[in-house]
C-alpha cells in the first residue's frame, strides 16, 4: 500500500532563543541612537584623554566629556537626559579621566537643572540649548575648583586655569552641537514638550 503524504506537520519542539527575539522597528531605531549616543561619548573620552591632553591653552585644557554630557542632558527630554547624565556620569567617573567621584552628583544634578531650566523657561532651539548647556559647564567647572580648592589639590592662583577650561569646553559644545542633535533625532523627534 501506498502511504498519502501528512497535510499536517506538527510544530518544532527546540526553538532557539533568537527566533523568540522580535524587536520592532521602533525598538531598532532607538537602539541606534542610544548606541550612537555611547559611541560619541566613547569618542569624546577618547579624544580628550589621547590628544587634547597634550595641548594645553595657559595651562588650561578642555572638559570634553563633561561638556558632552551637559549639552545631551539638555538635548535629551528630561526623563532621559536625566538617566543619561547620571550613567555617563558614573562611566566618566569610572575611565580615570575625571577629577573626582564628586563629578557623578555635580554632572546629574546640573544635567537635570539645565534641562527643567531650559523646558519651563525657554523655547527650545539652538540658542537655548546651548546657553543653558553653557551656563552648566560653567557652574560645574566653578564647582570642581572649589572643591579641588576646599581639598587642598590645587591653589588660588589657578583659578584662571578653570575659567579657561570652561570657556574653551563651552566652545567645544559649539561645535558638537549639529553632531549631538543629529544623534538626539535617531528614532523620531528629540523632545516632545
Amino acid at each position: 500500500m501506498l502511504r498519502r503524504k501528512r497535510d499536517f506537520k506538527p510544530d518544532r519542539t527546540g526553538t532557539s532563543l533568537l527566533s523568540k527575539l522580535y524587536v520592532t522597528p521602533r525598538q531598532r531605531r532607538l537602539l541606534l541612537k542610544w548606541g550612537v549616543i555611547a559611541l560619541l561619548t566613547l569618542a569624546l573620552s577618547l579624544a580628550q584623554d589621547v590628544i587634547l591632553c597634550r595641548v594645553s591653552i595657559l595651562g588650561a585644557s578642555t572638559d570634553l566629556v563633561a561638556a558632552g554630557i551637559l549639552l545631551l542632558s539638555v538635548l535629551l527630554p528630561t526623563d532621559d537626559g536625566a538617566i543619561f547624565a547620571l550613567v555617563a556620569s558614573t562611566v566618566y567617573y569610572f575611565s580615570g579621566s575625571s577629577p573626582g567621584s564628586y563629578c557623578i552628583l555635580l554632572l546629574t544634578a546640573l544635567g537635570i537643572a539645565a534641562n527643567i531650566l531650559r523646558a519651563n523657561l525657554l523655547r527650545r532651539g539652538f540658542a537655548s540649548n546651548l546657553l543653558c548647556a553653557a551656563a552648566a559647564m560653567l557652574v560645574y567647572e566653578m564647582l570642581v575648583y572649589v572643591l579641588v580648592l576646599f581639598l587642598g589639590y590645587t591653589t588660588l592662583s589657578r583659578m584662571y586655569a578653570f575659567g579657561i577650561t570652561a570657556a574653551l569646553s563651552c566652545a567645544a559644545m559649539v561645535v558638537l552641537y549639529p553632531l549631538f542633535s543629529a544623534a538626539c533625532r535617531i528614532g523620531g523627534d528629540s523632545w516632545k514638550d
